[in-house]
């Protein structure tokens, strides 16, 4: 192959179909949850977080910073050579968020894009849920971390800088409502759980 780095587009779109098919098969009502039939507490009302559109603004433009850099430097052959295994390392640390972000929605009973819950919002707090309280969004920090390995371009560092501080925005939008929906059950979870990287942050 003349141009190797073509292949970050199938590693992408590999972490996009494990997302994808994964929120296929476990699609509310037809999956069997690992939570079913547990004491998870459940939303009485509806609730939306307040600019929810704007810290979801972030994230989108995060992606799109990612995506021009991904194809300016690879589409142009002018991707900078960081260290020899760069693309086998990238490639992994996607792979982690791809494995981190299926293993999520086999738990997740209701993912919505924007920080939103429906009556009826199961609390999640199994699987990955014990290890940090927003796995989907470090599974996209993770996607924007090996891309960045793999091409570490200025701009693919300012894309993963905006993945994190989206993913953060998000989560603390997200952690408003998840406290006013389940209170003090909520207020537990979070005292034994860090919002990223277990034990870290």
């Amino acid at each position: 192959m003349n141009n190797p780095d073509l292949l970050i587009y199938v590693v992408h779109a590999a972490f996009w179909a494990c997302f994808g098919v994964t929120r296929l098969l476990v699609r509310e009502p037809a999956r069997v949850a690992a939570n079913v039939g547990t004491d998870a507490p459940v939303a009485n009302q509806e609730h939306t977080a307040n600019f929810s559109r704007l810290v979801l603004a972030v994230h989108v433009l995060a992606f799109g910073i990612m995506y021009f850099g991904i194809g300016a430097a690879v589409l142009s052959n002018r991707v900078p050579t960081w260290f020899p295994g760069q693309r086998i390392v990238g490639t992994c640390v996607i792979a982690v968020g791809a494995a981190l972000s299926a293993w999520a929605l086999m738990h997740f009973r209701s993912w919505r894009l924007r920080a939103k819950l429906d009556q009826g919002h199961e609390l999640a707090t199994e699987g990955p849920f014990r290890l940090m309280r927003h796995p989907i969004y470090m599974a996209l920090n993770l996607l924007a971390l090996g891309t960045a390995i793999w091409v570490p371009t200025g701009v693919e560092w300012v894309a993963l800088a905006l993945m994190f501080i989206g993913g953060d925005l998000r989560a603390r939008s997200e952690e408003a409502i998840l406290a006013q929906a389940f209170g003090a059950a909520y207020t537990d979870y979070c005292a034994r759980t860090k919002r990223f990287i277990p034990l870290v942050y």
